[in-house]
């Protein structure tokens, strides 16, 4: 079984839970997320770190599936919903104004209090939010880059908090063409990293290949000649996302 699947199935084993006994307070809804997760040896999304605050994060993968996958929020109660996963929804909000959005005026026009409280850590978080959206299969590539320059040129104070996001994407996109085969050689990988980071657009993104193996193992299962012989060849660069 392919790691996405297991986590889909992991967070769908997490809603029947949920739905069997209506939990009412966010940290139980976490405990319980971390206790099936465990259970089922899966992890959550996540880059090269393991910051304390992970699972709390993942109820964004929780709510996703949950709302978007399995449209389980029509059984509960607006009042569960809104008790625990406030903060998704409100990342459901900015999501939904960005599409929209050609601008910084037009994503805060009907988020005025939202957007007066964006600091580094809201806007990593939302853009983990459009990335597991996109992991999910919720939304095109597209859609997730578009959001990434869309917020780069809308935030100037945040452009180093997406920076680093984007290369935790590239990242990710690196490491599923190792897994199917299509980068197998140094060179293959140094040229597809610096290509999509020409075409995304944004500067000063192209991850380290160290980097971009320690994401790619917590979401493929890469060949171990494959990635000796790349690692081999590999230099190290720091200021990588904290996902």
């Amino acid at each position: 079984m392919n790691l996405r699947r297991k986590r889909i199935e992991a967070l769908t084993t997490v809603w029947s839970i949920i739905v069997s006994k209506p939990v009412l307070k966010r940290e139980e809804v976490v405990e319980i997320l971390k206790s099936v997760y465990e259970s089922m040896n899966v992890e959550p999304i996540r880059g090269a770190s393991s910051p304390p605050d992970l699972y709390e994060k993942e109820l964004s993968s929780l709510y996703i599936i949950g709302r978007w996958g399995l449209g389980i929020d029509k059984d509960l109660q607006e009042d569960v919903l809104k008790n625990v996963f406030s903060l998704e929804i409100q990342f459901e909000q900015m999501w939904n104004s960005l599409k929209k959005a050609s601008s910084q005026e037009e994503f805060c026009k009907e988020l005025r209090e939202i957007c007066s409280k964006i600091s580094e850590g809201i806007m990593a978080r939302f853009l983990r939010f459009i990335f597991t959206l996109y992991y999910f299969g919720f939304i095109k590539f597209e859609e997730l880059i578009s959001s990434l320059r869309k917020l780069y040129s809308f935030f100037n104070n945040l452009q180093d908090t997406i920076k680093r996001f984007t290369k935790f994407v590239i990242a990710y996109e690196i490491g599923l063409r190792i897994e199917s085969g299509k980068i197998k050689a140094p060179l293959e990988l140094n040229m597809e990293k610096n290509l999509l980071a020409l075409n995304i657009g944004i500067p000063k993104t192209v991850p380290s290949t160290s980097y971009i193996i320690e994401v790619s193992k917590h979401f493929f299962t890469l060949p171990n000649n494959v990635i000796k012989s790349l690692l081999k060849a590999g230099s190290k660069e720091g200021g990588e996302a904290n996902v």
